[in-house]
């Protein structure tokens, strides 16, 4: 995998490249990164996808259309995730290597200056607010996006359970914002927010694969934009436990359950490796004992977040059976707490997860994603140095790694009739 070579291009702007001219392809992206605040968090959710809708230079989707048209279907995209206790808003741009252009066009110059034109002269009326069209449209597509969540219970159980978990800090907030603060959402507002982010996110910024940038030109462009922000792990404020069950009418119910842990920088790949073993592949102890062997779940994994600090084990199963698979989870785990892992399980998690790590380099979204995550460490690592470290734990790492967790959330979704 080629090398990602870091700039600081001020306080506040970060400039990562990954040249790969293996990649027939180029990907430029802004990523605006901003404490999630619940007055603000409906605002930022709606601004990546309003300010792709049009520029002043191309100021409709027909025109914006036909100038990507133009860069040999060059795609404009926007998204947004939540990190830890921060907001991830990214606006980017994805087309072809420039030797590969028929007409001998600069493809980074005309793809980067559309994304600039975009993050700093998106469409406004006269008024110096975003059209009222596009405002409406959006917000009815995020309001949309609120209600496919809730109909999707595994996601919804997942968010319910992230909420309890977090609920009063910044990690709790959803990453789109409140539905009522959706709804309440007025045009006038959203202008400003755009600036604000532009003065106060961390700017972590993206060139990837077939192009060479001009570090002076995205020094100059990005000068007096962005703040200073120490991005790090989210500190816990509650350490209560709590359960709760809610009651809808479906047919399968979800068993959503939370550890807390205190981890290290340095632990993070330990801690992916332990929640590997338990419940991720095929060869791990929640898919092989409860799911096959016992038959009590239609799926049952885990997943680890490091910037959060948590441990989630998620479940779909019959109503009958929701106490019974939470007894098997803790069996599970107590079982990995005792050293009981087999030579099969921690070989099975490491392959696993080196794999996937193999894979990072394949495609640039997967390089842009795992190093946007990697600036929340103090330390950055390649994909390769984390496959390294992984191989090096033993079945007693990963036992005391367990032995870390702390019971915080059970929700369980609890199925109705019908």
């Amino acid at each position: 995998m080629s090398q990602v070579k870091t700039y600081a291009l001020s306080e506040g702007v970060t400039l990562r490249t990954f040249l790969a001219p293996a990649f027939k392809t180029m990907r430029i992206s802004v990523n605006l990164l901003v404490p999630a605040r619940e007055d603000r968090a409906a605002a930022y959710g709606l601004l990546p996808y309003l300010v792709t809708r049009a520029t002043r230079r191309y100021p409709d989707y027909t025109a914006l259309g036909g100038r990507l048209a133009e860069l040999y279907g060059a795609s404009l995209g926007s998204s947004v995730q939540k990190i830890g206790e921060y907001q991830v808003l990214s606006v980017s741009v994805d087309g072809i290597a420039s030797c590969y252009a028929f007409g001998g066009e600069n493809m980074f110059a005309e793809l980067a200056g559309l994304l600039l034109d975009v993050v700093f002269d998106p469409l406004k009326d006269s008024d110096g607010l975003f059209p009222l069209d596009g405002f409406l449209q959006e917000k009815r597509q995020q309001l949309e996006q609120k209600d496919s969540d809730f109909s999707d219970k595994m996601i919804y159980a997942h968010q319910r359970c992230h909420e309890l978990l977090f609920e009063g800090g910044p990690a709790g907030i959803d990453r789109l914002g409140g539905r009522k603060q959706i709804e309440a959402l007025r045009r006038e507002d959203l202008a400003s927010a755009w600036e604000e982010l532009l003065d106060q996110a961390k700017v972590e910024i993206f060139v990837l694969g077939g192009c060479a940038p001009d570090l002076e030109w995205f020094r100059e462009r990005f000068s007096g934009i962005g703040g200073n922000r120490a991005l790090g792990p989210v500190p816990y404020t509650r350490t209560d436990f709590r359960r709760v069950t809610e009651e809808q009418t479906i047919a399968q119910s979800k068993l959503a359950m939370a550890f807390r842990a205190d981890v290290p920088p340095e632990d993070r790949q330990l801690f992916q490796l332990m929640s590997a073993v338990l419940g991720e592949p095929t060869s791990s102890k929640l898919f092989q004992k409860i799911r096959e062997e016992r038959g009590l779940c239609y799926y049952c994994d885990s997943a680890f977040s490091w910037v959060n600090g948590a441990l989630f084990v998620e479940s779909g199963v019959e109503t009958k059976d929701l106490d019974r698979v939470e007894a098997a989870v803790l069996e599970q785990l107590s079982a990995l707490r005792n050293g009981e892992i087999t030579e099969a399980e921690l070989r099975g998690a490491k392959l696993y997860l080196c794999n996937s790590l193999r894979s990072v380099g394949d495609s640039l979204h997967g390089v842009e994603g795992w190093y946007l995550g990697q600036s929340f460490a103090q330390e950055e690592l390649t994909p390769e140095q984390a496959a390294e470290n992984l191989m090096k734990y033993t079945a007693a790492d990963v036992a005391e790694a367990a032995n870390r967790l702390v019971p915080a959330v059970v929700y369980r979704l609890k199925g109705s009739e019908c």
